[in-house]
């Protein structure tokens, strides 16, 4: 793709040279609002660099990431409002989320733990009596999982930046209360809807993972606009 192709206006032909989408594709795309209307003169529409670079985007994230047209509009919707970066950022806890699930199944011992981060047996029993860490019982057995592992790289990386694990403990407190009223709405809220309308459980986990992901963003982005 030439630097002069993206700055120039494109003809719907010439676009589809370019980004190596068919012109059919890019028609339909167009009826779907995924891309920015061309600007018409007369009855010939023309595309822009920014056309470019949204085919180019959906191209990736369709041939990449293998995701569905509807999520890749939320995440071109965030790019339009926030910019680039708050839509990696919500593409990346998008792909993380399997991610995150996968390593609940992953169990470590204290002893494999304190290997495995290097941490001392004192900050283990400091993290595990401030509910920092979340291991599950297994018979006679207290395990901790690869989430655990994150957390204590996570928590450990803070102190030597120099902020305490007061700080953390107070994260925790108000993520907790958050998270309580996310309950309360999906029962008060979503889930007599969902129920009114007698909506098939695998339409209900769509809703409800695409509603985890908007969340996600949005806790993201005003964490950063209220610093």
């Amino acid at each position: 793709m030439q630097q002069e192709d993206i700055e120039r206006e494109l003809s719907i032909d010439e676009l589809s040279q370019v980004t190596g989408i068919p012109s059919r594709t890019i028609r339909f795309y167009n009826t779907q609002g995924l891309l920015p209307p061309p600007q018409k003169r007369g009855r010939v529409a023309y595309y822009s660099g920014e056309h470019v670079r949204v085919l180019t985007l959906i191209k990736e994230l369709k041939e990449k990431h293998n995701l569905p047209l509807d999520l890749i509009r939320q995440l071109l919707e965030i790019r339009a409002q926030h910019g680039e970066i708050q839509m990696n950022l919500a593409l990346k806890q998008r792909l993380l989320r399997p991610l995150a699930t996968s390593s609940q199944e992953t169990r470590f011992s204290r002893e494999l733990l304190l290997e495995q981060t290097g941490i001392s047996p004192a900050l283990l029993d400091e993290l595990l009596r401030l509910e920092l860490l979340f291991p599950v019982q297994e018979g006679e057995q207290v395990l901790f999982t690869g989430d655990d592992l994150l957390l204590v790289e996570l928590y450990r990386r803070l102190m030597e930046l120099g902020l305490p694990l007061a700080l953390v403990t107070l994260i925790r407190f108000h993520l907790r209360q958050l998270v309580r009223s996310e309950i309360a709405a999906f029962e008060q809220s979503l889930l007599p809807r969902w129920q009114s309308r007698s909506l098939p459980l695998e339409e209900q986990a769509r809703q409800f993972e695409e509603i985890l992901t908007l969340t996600d963003t949005l806790i993201s982005i005003l964490h950063r606009k209220l610093l």
